[in-house]
């Protein structure tokens, strides 16, 4: 994962002009705004307590929306220049923003009513994957959602991330090109994140037009 580090540091030196290199194979952090559906589901959906974590903070922009509209925000982030600029984007609304391995963290139990990660928690393998989910779980309240997106196994075929690349098992893969070379990226289908997200309670799932599903998973009530 140490290849974010160095991602995040050419974005940040060279901005929108970094964006037009590698043949277009940019990152998907760096190519989208907020998520229109993720718009949708924070505008139709009522929180209790209103506080949110976000896993693969970015730059920001999900964490400072989120604080607009309300929140407690806490996030992380493998590399030390994303949470810099998350936090110089949040100001004095930033809560606790840290840099972690999301594999690798400590997260609290019964403290968040939202929990999102954005293009982020499927860079890893599967047994990593349904580790972090559990977690996850775990730290919702009841009654809690998660805004999570995972892309599908079509999008190996289909994203120019990975027109060369090197499979690692059945359905993980590494890029050979572009600034995510080396990053593994494991791909699911509905059947397998049904089964992922098992724990919760209720199960809504939709795919995006990048091929990415969207899962909005809620904590049973106690």
């Amino acid at each position: 994962m140490a290849n974010w580090e160095k991602i995040y540091k050419a974005f940040n030196r060279k901005g929108k002009s970094w964006q037009k290199m590698n043949d277009g194979i940019i990152p998907y952090c760096f190519t989208e705004g907020i998520n229109p559906l993720f718009v949708e589901f924070i505008t139709k959906t009522t929180f209790k307590k209103k506080y949110a974590f976000d896993i693969g903070c970015g730059k920001g922009q999900y964490l400072s929306y989120l604080a607009a509209s309300g929140f407690q925000v806490d996030g992380i982030d493998f590399s030390e220049t994303s949470v810099a600029m998350t936090k110089e984007l949040l100001g004095e609304k930033a809560g606790s923003i840290k840099q972690a391995d999301m594999f690798n963290m400590d997260i609290a139990t019964n403290k968040y009513d939202l929990i999102i990660s954005i293009r982020t928690i499927n860079h890893g393998f599967k047994k990593d994957l349904q580790k972090l989910i559990n977690e996850i779980q775990e730290a919702l309240l009841a009654g809690g959602k998660t805004f999570i997106t995972i892309p599908d196994k079509s999008c190996l075929q289909t994203w120019r991330t990975f027109k060369e690349h090197k499979m690692l098992d059945e359905n993980t893969a590494v890029p050979l090109i572009g600034p995510e070379k080396d990053i593994p990226h494991s791909f699911y289908n509905k059947k397998e994140l049904e089964e992922m997200f098992s724990k919760f309670g209720k199960l809504e799932m939709q795919q995006d037009d990048t091929g990415q599903w969207i899962i909005i998973a809620t904590k049973k009530m106690v």
